[in-house]
């Protein structure tokens, strides 16, 4: 069979998205810096053109699948998150509450788990544990594989399938489109998820699955998945004044009752330990004096800086987060009763949030990728690729990074954002 031009083409691109998502996850360091920007640049030509071009289900299938499976057989390299992932597993498998105990403390316990060496891989070593029950579930399980790669291997199964649902309900829900695809082979999608096993594609799923449960009016079903979102990354939570405004006392609150009864009784293993566990303390600490690849945050302080002479993040911290809900129930108030789709509302109340956040990781944002598609925005498929540019920052020294990626970053977003707000509402203008 003579290959066609296109086809030849596609075949090229389709090779150099496969070897530049293995060597980022095979032969790459967070300080390479030079080599991460030159896959992650080549990784996304690649994803853009082959997305922009005709693909079957079949190819879409065997290269997004490919490129996750290359993922399987190393330990994640971009995030060390994982360590903390196993180190709790093992504590729940020798029944003890990861978050009742620190890990310093752990050690004293003289598990076979919990040795010195294991220690020194947690990035917050000093932070009880802030991953919901639901995230703890699949750390226990985990734990059922000895070794670190196999146990890793188990969550990535998972979210391999989790990956695979999501495709399948952004199809069900528009058929006609070729969103799926988008979605399925975003590189950072792919990275973040499968590859540092980030549980973001679970709540992508999670979420999919109630947009698609409440398109065939099926209100508590739709609940059950807001609710298992949320019992995976809290954020969801910012959600409630969208529900409530777009659909009224009635439905709204069914969905919300729904949610919420599912959240609660996920985290009943959490609640019942909660006055003698650091879990609202290591939170509170993750919301006042983590910082990382913010936006309006960091113009704050800077000011603060500037006025005050020091770093105002404690105090800032709950201050912007009072503002956000603010801004996120006025938007919602005011775009409600409007025809904005309810994957709109739901985008722009996540992209708020995220904009006056003080800690912006990459796969932070990877719920705004299916939302965008959804709604027609495309912005989110931009910022995935700008934020990578966050891990120009790490150095052998630690984490520094250029403001110059930072502003550039959110200069790109800011632009498109506006452009696509002007061309979708530009007879208002």
């Amino acid at each position: 069979m003579v290959l066609n031009r296109s086809q030849v083409i596609k075949f090229i691109l389709s090779f150099l998205f496969l070897t530049s998502i293995a060597y980022l996850g095979i032969g790459l360091k967070r300080t390479d810096t030079l080599a991460l920007f030159i896959c992650f640049s080549s990784a996304y030509f690649a994803y853009f053109w082959i997305c922009s071009n005709t693909l079957s289900i079949k190819q879409l299938l065997l290269l997004g699948v490919t490129a996750r499976l290359i993922l399987f057989w190393i330990l994640p390299n971009l995030s060390d998150d994982f360590y903390r992932f196993l180190w709790d597993g093992q504590l729940i498998k020798n029944g003890i509450s990861p978050y009742a105990i620190l890990p310093t403390e752990a050690i004293e316990l003289n598990l076979a788990c919990c040795t010195t060496d294991a220690l020194q891989l947690l990035n917050s070593p000093n932070y009880y544990s802030i991953y919901p029950p639901l995230n703890q579930f699949i750390f226990w399980l985990s734990s059922i594989v000895s070794s670190p790669l196999g146990a890793i291997g188990l969550i990535r199964i998972l979210l391999l399938f989790a990956d695979l649902g999501a495709l399948f309900l952004i199809n069900r829900l528009q058929p006609k489109s070729n969103h799926g695809r988008w979605l399925f082979l975003n590189p950072l999608l792919i990275w973040e998820g499968v590859g540092n096993v980030h549980f973001e594609p679970f709540v992508i799923f999670f979420i999919l699955f109630f947009l698609y449960q409440l398109s065939k009016s099926n209100l508590v079903a739709a609940g059950w998945g807001w609710g298992l979102a949320m019992a995976t990354k809290l954020v969801p939570l910012i959600f409630i004044p969208t529900l409530l405004f777009k659909f009224g006392w009635k439905n709204g609150g069914i969905l919300i009752i729904t949610g919420l009864t599912v959240f609660m009784v996920s985290m009943a293993p959490l609640l019942q330990l909660l006055p003698q566990s650091g879990f609202l303390s290591s939170l509170a600490l993750y919301f006042n004096y983590f910082e990382f690849n913010a936006s309006i945050y960091y113009l704050i302080r800077a000011l603060g800086f500037w006025i005050k002479g020091y770093n105002i993040i404690g105090s800032l911290g709950p201050i912007l987060g009072i503002f956000t809900a603010l801004i996120i129930s006025s938007y919602v108030l005011w775009r409600s009763q409007t025809q904005d789709s309810l994957a709109s509302l739901l985008l722009f109340s996540l992209t708020i949030y995220l904009l006056m956040s003080t800690t912006v990781h990459p796969w932070y944002l990877l719920t705004l990728l299916p939302l965008g598609l959804l709604s027609g925005y495309w912005f989110p498929v931009l910022w995935s690729m700008t934020a990578c540019w966050s891990y120009f920052g790490y150095t052998a020294l630690g984490y520094d990074m250029p403001v110059s990626w930072v502003v550039a970053e959110y200069i790109i977003l800011s632009v498109s954002i506006v452009f696509e707000i002007k061309r979708k509402y530009e007879k208002y203008f």
